[in-house]
């Protein structure tokens, strides 16, 4: 009974490493709340108990494993095809990073393959650990991406190399084990390990270097573009102020006229001209009204830079409440927070009709709530507080949420979203 439990908890350790590789590592759209964690680990169970009952033990664990990862994508995924297939990069990640270090390890150093006896079908100590250790870091990475908002979009070029880096490793142990069966003189038997070793670890970290160094690359872009729209936003600014400058100026010239006119009306006592002539300044008059005044400037350029657009592409925009209270925060994070929202909105409601942004601020004495509502067409997925980008280019996109919710987070609030069949909702709270 013991050995059979030990078997359950060893290929439940082993599905869940897959699973999470799968969902952080490959970015699969396994749906891993509470309840959908309960059940796909009861469901390993179930079929790796039966495995090991009805089935001889080394076969038992290549049947059941693949069954219960299928099972679990066909109940929790959203994109059951898909996700099937990001299940062979996941084994290939799995297996460079455990199943390989593991066989290289007991080939140079045979003293460390401590074998534990389970049924006929025997464990090894090291892999138990390597498992172990591995499911760990993927529990802190999933907190870690939750956390911050970050993914991991395997291209295709990624994926075929993740197999790649398998092979090169099945090539890499193949040369290790012929250079210990091999005759070689000490000093040239320990270049050969040294290079063959030092060629598998520089390969798996060049490639997850790879993977992470891009990523960060798109982030910081992501940054830079906010800087650039803040700066072309001070520049319409000045281009406003100069025009506002020559409207007044004009203005300034023609009352002079204006005025004269009038004074004559008055001396030939035509009151009734002087009327309608008053009544015609105002009708053609021109100001400069229309304008969103929010209580803080870099606001200001913003949300009208945003009304602008949105008239240009008719959809209605409304904006009610201050923004007083963002006096104390950075420019850059400012246009940044609302710019990212605005944006994601004006994409969303582009192919509607009658499509609408609301946005309404609520200040209290320490804090400063800013609801951005937009119309939707159907109910929006969120899932992790993010919702998955519907773009082609997946990986140079979906990092505006997560800039969000760092401004927010560096002003002590937060960033929300929240759908429902008609109306999407971004929720920002701020320490102000």
């Amino acid at each position: 009974m013991i050995v059979f439990l030990f078997q359950l908890a060893v290929n439940l350790m082993e599905f869940w490493i897959l699973i999470l590789l799968m969902q952080h590592i490959c970015a699969a759209h396994v749906n891993l709340n509470r309840r959908s964690a309960i059940t796909c680990s009861a469901v390993s169970l179930l079929l790796s108990g039966l495995a090991i009952l009805l089935l001889p033990d080394n076969i038992c664990f290549l049947v059941s494993m693949p069954v219960s990862i299928l099972l679990t994508v066909l109940l929790f995924s959203k994109k059951k095809g898909t996700d099937i297939l990001r299940f062979f990069p996941a084994v290939a990640v799995y297996f460079v990073l455990t199943i390989v270090p593991e066989v290289i390890l007991t080939e140079i150093m045979p003293a460390f393959r401590i074998m534990l006896p389970v049924s006929i079908y025997e464990v090894s100590l090291i892999s138990l650990i390597t498992d172990a250790v591995l499911l760990i870091i993927l529990i802190f990475l999933r907190y870690f991406l939750i956390k911050y908002q970050f993914s991991l979009h395997f291209k295709m070029r990624e994926i075929v190399g993740c197999i790649a880096l398998l092979f090169f490793s099945f090539i890499d142990v193949a040369l290790i084990a012929w250079v210990n069966h091999r005759d070689f003189a000490p000093a040239l038997h320990y270049i050969y390990l040294t290079i063959f070793i030092g060629a598998f670890l520089c390969s798996i970290a060049y490639y997850f270097y790879g993977l992470f160094a891009s990523r960060v690359q798109i982030y910081q872009q992501c940054l830079a573009r906010n800087e650039i729209e803040y700066l072309q936003l001070q520049l319409e600014a000045l281009q406003d102020v100069k025009e506002n400058e020559e409207q007044i100026k004009k203005m300034r010239h023609d009352l002079n006229s204006h005025l004269a006119v009038m004074k004559s009306l008055c001396e030939e006592k035509n009151y009734e001209e002087v009327r309608k002539y008053t009544e015609q300044l105002s009708h053609d008059a021109v100001f400069s009204g229309g304008k969103i005044l929010t209580g803080n400037h870099i606001s200001d350029m913003i949300v009208n830079s945003k009304m602008t657009t949105c008239e240009e592409c008719g959809i209605t925009f409304t904006f009610e409440g201050s923004l007083t209270n963002l006096k104390n925060m950075a420019a850059p994070d400012v246009c940044g927070l609302l710019s990212n929202a605005y944006n994601n909105a004006i994409e969303a409601c582009l192919p509607q009709k009658d499509a609408y942004i609301h946005t309404k601020v609520n200040t209290t004495r320490n804090y400063t709530v800013i609801q951005i509502t937009n119309s939707v067409e159907k109910k929006v997925t969120i899932r992790g507080n993010r919702i998955p980008t519907t773009k082609g280019d997946k990986k140079s996109h979906g990092y505006g949420i997560e800039i969000m919710n760092q401004i927010a987070k560096k002003y002590g609030g937060s960033c929300s979203l929240h759908c429902s069949n008609t109306e999407f909702e971004v929720k920002i709270v701020l320490l102000t």
